[in-house]
């Protein structure tokens, strides 16, 4: 009896989330109406799509208040404007000053070693992994690996120190830590080079793409940006990049790769690559 009962809590947990991920799909199909609502000027009925889609999830991102409060000054709306312009300032705070504080920490050691001497140092030894003829064992190569190195761990330990805190608060969205941190948890996430086939990151991923706690873009940049050693082979083709051969897809393709896009709530995208001064270059616009 208590293994039946443990089977349909899960299950009950199980379908919980599939509901909860249909709520945000229609979320981001709505939002993307409004949007192309608001492209061709018909402001009132953007509007009225957009407060229509806030209605089928717990939380509204910024970005998405902030359009409001934009087509609002258009139609001089000065009751939605004064209201939404409020809802935001609350929301950039978060409701968790400690981990906006925490964040804040974890942002300036990822940013630390991208500049300054850690990042001229570092430098040669990546140049030097490229070149077959370069001394590896150079006092030059060495030092400037340790360079590396260490950038690498930084990059690992801030992301394993955001997975403790998950333990005890779920994945840390926008609603905890506001805009800017949630922005930089991202950051955070997209260096984190250990994880290269995502069996680490893509888990708690779909759990918080589910509960509405990242966005779908993140989403996909995050798993397209570990994909593939030299950003090849990706699954969205969402992560921007340059390479000197053409991208593993084509026209006939992308079609699939767009309905892949919009079964995670990604709406109104287009996807293209051509060909310019020695390189392929891939072009992905999202509409949000």
């Amino acid at each position: 009896m208590k293994y039946y009962k443990q089977i349909i809590a899960i299950w009950l947990i199980v379908l919980s989330l599939n509901i909860k991920a249909q709520d945000m799909n229609s979320f981001y199909f709505e939002a993307n109406v409004a949007n192309n609502l608001a492209k061709v000027g018909k402001i009132d009925s953007a509007i009225i799509t957009y407060e229509n889609a806030f209605k089928k999830v717990d939380y509204v991102q910024i970005t998405y208040l902030n359009k409001i409060v934009t087509l609002a000054k258009l139609n001089k709306d000065q009751e939605r404007i004064n209201r939404y312009l409020k809802q935001i300032k609350i929301q950039l705070k978060g409701t968790t000053p400690q981990l906006v504080t925490i964040i804040d920490s974890l942002i300036k050691a990822d940013q630390k070693v991208r500049k300054g001497k850690s990042l001229r140092k570092s430098k040669y030894s990546w140049e030097c992994d490229e070149d077959p003829n370069c001394n590896k064992q150079s006092k030059k190569y060495i030092k400037s690996k340790l360079f590396a190195d260490n950038w690498k761990k930084t990059d690992s330990l801030n992301s394993y120190f955001l997975f403790d805190l998950f333990q005890e608060y779920g994945f840390i969205g926008e609603e905890l830590v506001g805009f800017k941190g949630y922005n930089n948890i991202i950051a955070i996430f997209t260096h984190f080079d250990l994880d290269t086939n995502n069996t680490i990151l893509e888990p708690i991923l779909r759990i918080a793409l589910n509960e509405g706690k990242i966005w779908p873009i993140h989403f996909t940049q995050i798993l397209d940006r570990h994909l593939g050693g030299k950003f090849t082979i990706q699954k969205y083709w969402t992560w921007p990049d340059r390479n000197k051969k053409k991208y593993e897809f084509s026209e006939s393709d992308i079609p699939k790769i767009i309905k892949l896009r919009e079964s995670i709530g990604i709406y109104g995208s287009t996807l293209s690559q051509f060909y310019s001064r020695g390189s392929w270059l891939l072009q992905s616009h999202i509409n949000y």
